[in-house]
C-alpha cells in the first residue's frame, strides 16, 4: 500500500476517515501495518490492505473466497475456455467491455473482481504514469496474481481485499470503474451497485458484466446445456438495481450471448426533466400539471360541458379548467 493512499480509503460501510499504523515500510510503500478508525482496524499484510475479514464473509462471498484460494495459481491455465466454449477471441472480447470506459492516459480506474489481473493489464496499458489503477477483490490469492502481473508497468498500481458491497474509498474519485465476471457472488446486488455509482465522478463510466442466460434463450437447448453446468447462467440480470444516477445506459448480450454487460455514465441523483415546459393539443398544461395537480373525478355529463366549453373558447381543457376552477374558487371565498 502506497502512504499516498490513505487520502483514498475509507472505512467500508461508515465512509469514515482512516489513520495508517505503518509496522514495516518501505519507502512510500506500506509492507504491514493496519488502518484504524476509532473502533475498527484494517489489517495491511504484504502490501494490501484487509477489508474484508473470513469472519465479516456469508454465502456467495465467503464461497468466493473459498473457491478462488483452490484455483489462483491455475485460474489462467484454463481461463481461456470460458470464450473458446463460445467461438470467441478473448483478447477482443476483454477489449470491447475495457473501450466503453472511455479512458484517457491520466484516468483513475477502479477494477472490482480484479481476479488474476487479466484485464487489468489491458486497462494499464491503456494508462500512463499521471493515471491510477485500483485493484479489488475478495481473494487475496487471486490479488497476488494480479499484482505480479502489473508489477512493472509505469502506471501507479493500488490493490485492496474487500467486499463489493462495501466499497473503501471515498465518493466521487474514480473516472472509471470494471468489473468482469463478480456481480454474480455480490451478496447484496443492490448495495454493491450503488457503491459503484458512489465512488465514481459524476461524468465518469461504470461498465459491469455477468454471466445470464437472456429470457428468449431459456428454453433452447442451448440455454438449457448452460444452465445445467452452472446454475448461476440462470440468475437475472439485475437491471431493477442499477441505480438512479445512471445515464445513457448501454444493456447488451455478449460472450456466446449469455453474458450480459451495462455500460453507463454516472451522473447526479434523478434524471430531471423540463416538467413545466407548456404541452400542445386539447389537453394543454404541463408534465407537472398532470401530475401534481389531479382533483376529484366528475361526472361524465360535466367533463363533456368543459370539453365543449374549452372548444367554443379556442382554449386547451387545461387552461380552461384553470381559469374556471380559479374564478369558482375566488368566488367561493369572497362568499365566506
Amino acid at each position: 500500500m502506497k502512504k499516498k493512499s490513505l487520502d483514498v480509503y475509507r472505512s467500508p460501510g461508515g465512509r469514515a476517515p482512516l489513520t495508517l499504523n505503518a509496522t514495516t515500510a518501505d519507502g512510500d510503500g506500506v509492507l504491514e501495518g493496519a488502518l484504524r478508525t476509532a473502533d475498527v482496524q484494517y489489517a495491511i499484510r504484504d502490501g494490501m490492505p484487509f477489508f474484508a475479514a473470513n469472519d465479516d464473509l456469508a454465502g456467495t462471498a465467503l464461497f468466493a473466497r473459498k473457491y478462488y484460494a483452490s484455483i489462483a495459481g491455475t485460474y489462467d491455465e484454463n481461463v481461456h475456455v470460458t470464450f473458446e466454449l463460445y467461438n470467441e477471441r478473448e483478447l477482443d472480447v476483454r477489449l470491447s467491455m475495457i473501450r466503453l470506459l472511455n479512458l484517457r492516459p491520466d484516468s483513475k480506474v477502479l477494477e472490482l473482481s480484479a481476479g488474476t489481473g487479466k484485464d487489468s493489464e489491458l486497462i494499464a496499458n491503456e494508462l500512463s504514469a499521471e493515471g491510477e489503477l485500483w485493484l479489488m477483490d475478495i481473494s487475496p490469492d487471486m490479488l497476488k496474481q494480479a499484482r505480479l502481473k502489473t508489477a512493472n508497468l509505469p502506471v501507479p498500481v493500488e490493490a485492496a481485499v474487500g467486499d463489493a458491497c462495501k466499497l473503501p474509498y471515498r465518493d466521487g474519485y474514480f473516472d472509471a470503474l470494471y468489473c468482469f465476471a463478480g456481480v454474480g457472488h455480490f451478496t447484496d446486488q443492490k448495495a454493491a451497485l450503488g457503491e459503484m455509482a458512489r465512488v465514481v465522478r459524476p461524468g465518469g463510466r461504470v461498465v459491469f458484466c455477468e454471466k445470464n442466460v437472456p429470457p428468449w434463450l431459456r428454453k433452447t437447448e442451448y440455454g438449457k446445456i448452460l444452465i445445467n453446468n452452472n446454475p448461476m447462467f440462470e440468475d437475472p440480470a439485475p437491471l431493477d438495481l442499477i441505480p438512479v444516477q445512471a445515464r445513457n445506459v448501454g444493456i447488451r448480450w455478449i460472450l456466446g450471448n449469455v453474458h450480459y454487460v451495462v455500460d453507463y455514465t454516472v451522473g447526479e441523483g434523478e434524471p430531471v426533466g423540463n416538467f413545466d415546459i407548456e404541452l400542445p393539443g386539447h389537453r394543454g398544461g404541463t408534465f407537472n400539471t398532470r401530475y401534481f395537480g389531479k382533483l376529484e373525478g366528475v361526472s361524465t355529463e360535466v367533463k363533456q360541458l368543459a370539453e365543449q366549453a374549452a372548444d367554443t373558447l379556442g382554449v386547451s381543457r387545461h387552461e380552461w379548467l384553470e381559469q374556471a376552477i380559479k374564478a369558482k374558487a375566488a368566488a367561493d371565498r369572497k362568499g365566506d
